[in-house]
């Protein structure tokens, strides 16, 4: 491996799983910007079965496996895909609450600002968003004796944070700025759509072929 360090500390970032971002790993984000640094990551990761990929809207960088039909790559895969979707309905609430709390009124994206205050406070003129808050806190885990709107909120963006959608602006932690993982969060979600699109598309076919080879069976017309 180069004796540079930040070579060596995007790879171990990358190879770790972790995702590249102008916002969470600013430094690392734009050192592998250049096309150069990218085919030099490319080339050590490749003999290790792994490649460099971007995100759609090409905003974040991460590492995919490009044999995914080797054995022990497929074990590792289903297990990050389980960790995903123990919090898949709980992300897709946030989602879509998102759009209704945030000034820009769009599900959160990557560099959007999250302010706790202008959450809270759309959260607290909406009997529907409060229960909406609960909902979603109980989904990750973060049950409470007390319904406290504001204590909820608090811990969901600093939930968020170690998950690493969410970095601090500042040190009071009222003001984040989402990072490129849920660019990442987005392709997937799209893939799994279409790949569902398919699942159904093959059992309507073969629903169809069912019907047609019992209509000849009985002499149906």
């Amino acid at each position: 491996m180069s004796s540079d360090p930040l070579f060596r500390a995007t790879l171990e970032h990358l190879l770790q799983g972790g995702v590249v971002c102008s916002v969470a790993t600013p430094e690392i984000y734009h050192y592998l910007s250049s096309s150069g640094t990218q085919e030099r990551v490319r080339g050590y990761l490749n003999p290790l079965g792994r490649g460099l990929a971007q995100t759609r809207d090409m905003v974040s960088f991460y590492a995919v496996y490009l044999d995914t039909e080797d054995a022990s790559t497929r074990h590792i895969l289903r297990h990050q895909f389980a960790d995903l979707t123990n919090s898949w309905e709980a992300m897709i609430r946030w989602l879509r609450m998102s759009r209704s709390t945030s000034e820009q009124h769009h599900p959160i994206m990557a560099m959007d600002v999250v302010s706790e205050s202008e959450w809270l406070k759309a959260i607290e003129s909406s009997s529907a968003l409060q229960e909406e808050l609960e909902v979603i806190a109980t989904k990750f885990g973060l049950r409470g004796k007390v319904r406290d709107p504001r204590q909820r909120l608090r811990h969901l963006l600093e939930k968020l944070h170690k998950m690493g959608y969410l970095e601090p602006l500042g040190t009071s932690g009222a003001m984040y700025r989402a990072t490129g993982k849920w660019s990442l969060l987005r392709d997937l979600m799209e893939w799994v759509r279409q790949q569902e699109g398919l699942a159904e598309a093959e059992r309507e076919d073969e629903e169809a072929m069912s019907q047609e080879q019992e209509d000849m069976f009985h002499g149906t017309p």
